[in-house]
């Protein structure tokens, strides 16, 4: 008996590592195909302990494989615990012998463990609070569903001791490492969001520009599609420092990265802070004549806004903005930052709050 509960031990341990590096980039199991997801996978765990069962009468098995449904339930939440369940009852129907009285209250048993998991998993207590409930709950179903089919006779009463034991044992271990995996692969997510998101205005930084600006690149060149930039500078921003102060600066990168966000209608754009009151938008598969467009558009939403500092004042600030496209106005895509930075420079050069390209200059309204 110890050596097939060993085997159960290490299949769980097994399932939980793997598992943590298939969601390791996405920890947080909220959407509804990671639920179906995990809780596939969960039935699969439940399943795979089933063949390594110990045979406690001939229809009468003893494992843990109720421990991946309140995996489910503990880290997917109701649905992964209900597709856990639903996929371990059809597998023991389908591949292991039973009565048909015995059958249903197997089933039973099983679908009142991932019920109840699933009531707890949405109750707002601890982690820890929610898994002892889950164990708790389970042993004590189990334990009557063992005793009603198998008795009260010595050897079933020492067997079902010596489970709830390891029953125990093993819901200490599983937590302490389904917990550890889990809050490694969160740390790992903070800390991968932190290295390429500017952490002011939550856009890209510019190590993240560099690497999607590479791999955009790379993609244009493939497949010859036209790819466009925007550089854009904050006018005068160093006057709204020395004015208002370096605080009140912060203020007006965060706020213009926000609108500069809510202005861009495609979501294959990408808008990143390159350092200071500098700040790029990439666009993919964009013409020079619609990039100018976006670009007009970004400017005059910029100009037409009304800024808000911490203390309540208001002010204006305005933007200029170089714009390049690949395979229009540069033929080498090595060359494209440089001729957008060429084409911000001008508008600079020429009045600022403007739009100015490699090739041509688009006046703003007066």
């Amino acid at each position: 008996m110890l050596k097939e509960l060993f085997i159960h031990v290490c299949i769980v341990m097994t399932f939980l590592f793997s598992g943590g590096i298939i969601f390791k980039r996405y920890p947080y199991i909220d959407t509804i195909t990671q639920k179906l997801l995990f809780g596939l996978l969960s039935g699969v765990l439940g399943s795979l302990l089933m063949l390594f069962s110990i045979q406690l009468a001939p229809e009468v098995i003893l494992d843990f494989k109720y421990m991946a449904i309140l995996i489910a339930a503990l880290y997917g939440g109701g649905i992964s615990a209900m597709v856990s369940a639903i996929i371990i009852c059809f597998n023991r129907i389908l591949f292991i012998e039973g009565t048909f009285e015995t059958l249903i209250i197997i089933v039973t048993t099983y679908l009142l463990i991932a019920i109840f998991s699933a009531f707890i998993s949405n109750l707002k207590i601890k982690l820890i609070k929610k898994w002892i409930y889950m164990v708790l709950f389970s042993i004590s179903i189990l334990t009557f569903m063992y005793l009603l089919l198998l008795g009260t006779a010595n050897h079933t009463i020492s067997v079902m001791l010596t489970y709830l034991g390891i029953s125990i044992f093993l819901g200490m271990l599983v937590f302490i490492f389904a917990n550890f995996i889990d809050q490694m692969n969160k740390a790992y997510l903070e800390m991968t969001h932190l290295s390429n998101t500017d952490f002011l205005t939550g856009l890209n930084n510019v190590r993240q520009f560099d690497f999607l600006f590479n791999s955009k690149l790379e993609q244009a060149k493939r497949k010859s599609e036209k790819l466009s930039l925007l550089m854009i500078d904050i006018d005068y921003f160093k006057k709204v420092n020395d004015t208002y102060g370096h605080a009140a600066g912060d203020d007006i990168l965060k706020q213009l990265g926000e609108l500069l966000i809510k202005t861009m209608l495609r979501p294959i754009d990408i808008v990143s802070r390159n350092g200071g009151e500098e700040f790029t938008v990439l666009l993919p598969r964009c013409n020079h004549i619609l990039a100018l467009n976006i670009a007009e558009k970004i400017r005059l939403a910029v100009e037409k806004n009304t800024f808000t500092l911490t203390d309540g004042t208001k002010i204006m600030v305005t933007i200029s903005i170089g714009v390049a496209t690949y395979l229009e106005t540069v033929d080498t895509p090595e060359l494209l930052l440089k001729q957008a930075d060429v084409g911000l420079y001008e508008a600079k050069r020429t009045g600022r709050n403007k739009v100015c390209s490699s090739s041509e200059r688009i006046k703003n309204a007066p």
